[in-house]
């Protein structure tokens, strides 16, 4: 039943994840910096209108893609970013846009699953290509979101 006891799957490690992305990166010319102890690889592109920092966090059984813009949404609109990235999401192929209720960051994130894929390095290089893209192309709407305040209509 769906394909198990058929074939003995890949069992792709952590570090040939790792690996994979190092020469993803290095063989694109990308500057990056990894931190060994976290398995968090950080660099950034630039977008048509703002820079796109990107992490991505390789534990042992996903790589999690993390873009965000260097955009913070007011506490008093929350709830309308919230409901407002709930509906671009629905829209979205991959990943998803969270607002970080914390410190109101917005975030894309996406978790890849690798133990039973072959990751190479122009596939991982492919998909932070894709993210990237994404963020882009939405980041006009996400500024908007973002620097728009509710008004307080009883006193206004």
């Amino acid at each position: 039943m769906f394909g198990i006891g058929k074939k003995k799957p890949v069992m792709t490690t952590k570090q040939e994840v790792i690996d994979a992305m190092t020469t993803g990166l290095e063989s694109s010319e990308l500057k990056y910096k990894f931190d060994q102890e976290k398995s968090l690889f950080t660099t950034s592109f630039m977008g048509d209108d703002l820079p796109i920092g990107v992490n991505i966090l390789i534990d042992d059984v996903a790589a999690h893609f993390i873009l965000f813009l260097d955009l913070k949404a007011a506490p008093e609109n929350y709830k309308t970013v919230a409901w407002d990235l709930n509906c671009l999401n629905k829209k979205l192929v991959f990943g998803s846009f969270y607002l970080d209720p914390e410190d109101g960051m917005i975030t894309l994130e996406y978790g890849f699953p690798y133990l039973e894929a072959r990751v190479s390095p122009d596939f991982l290089i492919s998909f932070v290509g894709l993210l990237v893209r994404t963020v882009d192309e939405h980041d006009g709407d996400l500024k908007q979101l973002a620097e728009n305040t509710v008004k307080d209509t009883m006193y206004g």
